[in-house]
């Protein structure tokens, strides 16, 4: 059995590619995460999850805890923040095991999307922040009344509520799609013509690598 160590309080691409590493293994695995809700849209996806909390100076006896009770053959780490609690825990659990850090997957595997490449649909996912882009994409559509935006994803009121606010705009109204957060964002992908990364290196994450499944452009900005 595979323990694997998922860190944050929130669904994160990083849950995403372990849940994926996990269902593409085909070996007994139990997931390890540090919320509830996290915990929870694991199990809708068939996977047995445990609610741990790693941070602190607790965290290392936690984990030493569950790896006395499970006696996993493998750890998988899905965040370097976790390695050294790992290790130690390791140690506190007298075991002989290697925790390994996951290794992000060059691709995933190919989705069938109907993609049109004439609505001009683009597709935005991700956690919204302050500084993850989308106000100035948004902003950006006001001149580009060609582009309509499917926005899949969540974030805090304070940042959202904004966000809302300037897409009442009537320059826009009706062109942006408020998705929220969805546990299977391809039954989404249908119909749009693209999909637009706006934070810093877009290519380094989940998104890019789910829009390269589902064979959508990737386009960085309008063009």
């Amino acid at each position: 059995m595979t323990l694997h160590l998922i860190a944050g309080k929130r669904w994160t691409g990083s849950c995403t590619l372990a849940l994926r590493a996990i269902q593409a293994s085909g070996h007994a695995a139990v997931a390890v995460v540090e919320s509830t809700k996290v915990a929870a849209r694991m199990r809708r996806a068939g996977v047995q999850a445990e609610v741990l909390s790693m941070s602190g100076l607790l965290g290392a006896l936690n984990i030493s805890r569950l790896l006395r009770l499970r006696r996993p053959a493998q750890i998988v780490l899905h965040s370097s923040a976790l390695q050294a609690k790992a290790l130690q825990a390791i140690k506190l659990a007298c075991l002989d095991l290697n925790a390994v850090m996951a290794v992000r997957p060059q691709a995933l595997p190919p989705v069938e999307v109907d993609v049109d490449p004439d609505s001009k649909l683009l597709l935005w996912v991700g956690y919204i922040t302050a500084d993850c882009g989308l106000r100035p994409l948004i902003e950006a559509l006001k001149t580009r009344p060609e582009y309509r935006l499917r926005v899949i994803g969540e974030g805090e009121a304070k940042i959202v509520g904004p966000l809302l606010r300037i897409a009442k705009n009537p320059v826009l109204a009706g062109r942006i799609e408020w998705i929220g957060e969805q546990e299977n964002v391809f039954a989404h992908f249908h119909g749009a013509s693209a999909g637009i990364i706006t934070c810093p290196n877009p290519m380094d994450t989940v998104t890019a690598l789910e829009f390269k499944a589902a064979k959508l452009p990737i386009l960085t900005q309008l063009p």
